[in-house]
């Protein structure tokens, strides 16, 4: 019995455990990203772009919106990172960038990066420092389709936060 009580309060210390690096973003142009997979099997990931300390803007379902910065209530992984070329001068039009895209449709067509009609969360992230300031955080990795975590693997970002629950 007592084995039993200590395996189980071994496991609930896991569970509970969290690491931590740098303080949460909330500074306007991080970059969010979570690796999340569909039903633990499809690497799905999401993106946003940090708007404020409780805002970011991100492309979900119903389209590109403001939404809440809280994301370590509701991720278990996440990375925050930044472009490494770019001041936060730059970050903040990046996210302006992704603002002025409110109200656009979700692009369900993941290979579609050219159109500028509706996104997908880190097509919109990635369009917006392309657009911007032609730099291109694509690795080709997933093709013709820019993946969430392409935006944290980009030679040309610099992760500044990691969060695991």
């Amino acid at each position: 019995m007592i084995a039993t009580t200590l395996c189980l309060s071994m496991e609930t210390t896991k569970v509970l455990a969290s690491t931590e690096n740098g303080p949460y973003p909330t500074r306007r142009g991080v970059i969010l990203v979570t690796p999340d997979k569909y039903k633990n099997l499809i690497p799905t990931g999401h993106a946003a772009i940090v708007w404020s300390e409780t805002q970011v803007v991100e492309s979900l379902s119903d389209g590109v919106g403001m939404h809440s910065n809280d994301w370590k209530k509701r991720k278990s992984k996440i990375y925050g990172v930044t472009v490494a070329s770019t001041n936060t001068g730059q970050d903040r039009t990046a996210a302006y960038w992704c603002k002025k895209q409110c109200g656009k449709k979700y692009n369900f067509n993941y290979l579609d990066t050219k159109t500028r009609k509706k996104f997908y969360c880190s097509h919109l992230v990635w369009a917006s420092f392309l657009d911007s300031f032609k730099i291109n955080l694509d690795t080709s990795a997933f093709g013709d389709a820019v993946h969430p975590m392409e935006l944290v693997n980009s030679s040309k970002t610099v992760t500044v936060y990691t969060y695991t629950r």
